[in-house]
């Protein structure tokens, strides 16, 4: 009778090590996506330089979704980095989470693409890219309550308040965009003709992360005194 042998710690950290390259490898080839939607348009040699603008338009817009599209998986793969570099070894549980991360990585493309469309009777590409910012979020803040709340013994020792601190930005951050989410949703739902409430509720989101950003300097500074008051008593 055979019987699974649990991997060795070395293994493990090889494994963690493999799944933060598959990472990288995934935004790589999803940044690499972004810019091959990018085109010149074609303008006939009769047109005047007067009415160039008429065919560069949808171009621009294509690159300033481009611009912010890229930021956001900068960002994401930022924070990803400093997540995995408290970690010391990989279970399943990570690995699942991971996955579902990488999966709204690899989605952007698709939303990016989608935010091309976008028409004032026709918004439905920007509620596919919210919830794709919605989806990155939740799936950090999954990981970062399984590594550092659920299972500390994978993250590695010491760095408390660093996890803790990491923890909370992540807890606020998607907090922050799914209840922006859900009041657009909702104004939509309520006020289909009222564009005025409608274009009010996009600063819904810019006002808690604001909000939430200086809650957080706020609890970090409040963190940071206690552990400092502590280690004088010691």
């Amino acid at each position: 009778m055979s019987v699974i042998k649990e991997p060795k710690s070395e293994q493990r950290e090889l494994e963690l090590v493999r799944i933060a390259h598959f990472s990288d490898a995934v935004f790589a080839v999803s940044i690499v996506l972004l810019i091959l939607d990018i085109k010149l348009p074609e303008i006939p040699d009769a047109v005047p330089v007067a009415d160039y603008m008429n065919y560069l338009r949808p171009m621009t817009m294509q690159a300033l979704v481009f611009v912010a599209t890229f930021i956001f998986m900068v960002n994401f793969w930022r924070r990803h980095l400093q997540l995995f570099r408290l970690l010391h070894h990989q279970d399943n549980g990570l690995v699942t989470r991971n996955l579902f991360f990488l999966f709204f990585i690899i989605t952007f493309p698709f939303a990016a693409r989608a935010m091309v469309h976008i028409q004032p009777h026709f918004i439905l590409p920007l509620f596919i890219y919210l919830c794709n910012l919605a989806g990155c979020l939740a799936a950090m803040f999954w990981m970062a309550y399984y590594a550092f709340q659920k299972k500390p013994s994978i993250t590695a020792p010491g760095h408390y308040t660093e996890k803790e601190i990491m923890y909370q930005r992540y807890k606020y951050n998607f907090l922050t965009m799914a209840t922006g989410f859900t009041v657009i949703s909702m104004v939509y739902f309520f006020f289909p003709d009222n564009v005025h409430y409608q274009y009010l509720s996009y600063w819904i989101i810019p006002a808690l992360a604001l909000f939430n950003y200086f809650r957080l300097k706020i609890k970090k500074r409040n963190t940071l005194r206690a552990v400092h008051i502590v280690d004088k008593q010691v």
